[in-house]
């Protein structure tokens, strides 16, 4: 199985209805719902209270606009691999969330979103 982990932004509950089984029979498993944010993972690989808190943490602040599909298995899987003690002021983290987020804007921009 590939690993995925994603964030998805502004998905309202009316959408997220209507995509939780496509999630599901494409074999994502959701692991958190907050605010505004999805985050779903596709890996066998089960995450700390802590490194969920994180990663929700770097995208609470964001605001994109519209329906917006964040791939951010290279930073999770970095992540994984970074003691707890030592993740708080890790830069390449923060900096690798960051470029999974640009990306996801730059792509959208680009497919005329």
């Amino acid at each position: 199985m590939e690993e995925e982990f994603k964030i998805i932004f502004n998905m309202q509950d009316e959408m997220f209805n209507i995509f939780q089984k496509s999630f599901q029979k494409d074999g994502y498993e959701i692991v958190a719902k907050e605010k505004n944010i999805l985050f779903i993972k596709k890996s066998k690989i089960n995450l700390s209270k802590d490194q969920i808190a994180r990663i929700l943490g770097m995208y609470k602040l964001q605001n994109p606009n519209g329906v917006l599909f964040v791939d951010i298995t290279s930073a999770v899987k970095y992540l994984i691999t970074v003691p707890e003690e030592k993740i708080k002021n890790d830069g390449r983290f923060r900096w690798m969330m960051r470029q999974a987020l640009t990306k996801a804007i730059v792509e959208k921009s680009q497919n005329g979103g």
